[in-house]
């Protein structure tokens, strides 16, 4: 009986504290036109249909995958030949994407591979990237995907993405 009450004490703080650490402006519930994602695939989905299309589309079910203090980071060479991931929130990959001006892009998942813990998710999806909806792949990789179940729909909370290069090919188990 005294780990059931503790258990449950344990529970009310940290949904007290989790519903206290949560923004006002970020509704649990997603936007009318977004589609639903209260399942990992839904979400999958979800987030390839939400980076596809013009550069300057309306980003709003974009933004509505996300929590709060989500983080987009491309794995990038650095000035000293190094590499490492820069970190963007989803306003800066918005403007930064936005940037490129007239034109589209459209990323397609072929694979993903999926872990869960509880509300924690991770996914691991290959990607291809295009400039027309069936155009020929100008880019692969791996997006690496970290997720949250807030008890009514998931949301990402990072994703970490690296392109393939001559030096990285995408191994034959990423593959479809």
């Amino acid at each position: 009986m005294l780990k059931v009450a503790a258990a449950l004490i344990a529970g009310l703080l940290t949904s007290s504290a989790f519903a206290q650490s949560k923004p006002a402006e970020s509704p649990t519930q997603p936007s009318a036109t977004c589609p639903p994602v209260t399942t990992l695939e839904e979400l999958t989905k979800a987030l390839y249909a939400a980076v596809s299309g013009p550069y300057d589309q309306d980003r709003t079910c974009f933004r509505d995958l996300f929590l709060p203090d989500a983080r987009l980071s491309p794995i990038t060479k650095t000035p000293d030949g190094s590499f490492a991931p820069r970190n963007l929130t989803v306003e800066d990959w918005i403007t930064a994407i936005r940037k490129r001006g007239a034109g589209n892009f459209f990323e397609k998942g072929t694979l993903t591979k999926v872990e869960t813990y509880g509300r924690l998710a991770h996914l691991w999806s290959t990607y291809e990237s295009r400039s027309e909806p069936n155009g020929k792949p100008i880019a692969r990789g791996i997006n690496s995907i970290q997720a949250v179940f807030d008890g009514t729909r998931w949301r990402v909370q990072a994703i970490l993405w690296q392109a393939e290069t001559q030096d990285t090919p995408l191994p034959a188990k990423y593959l479809p």
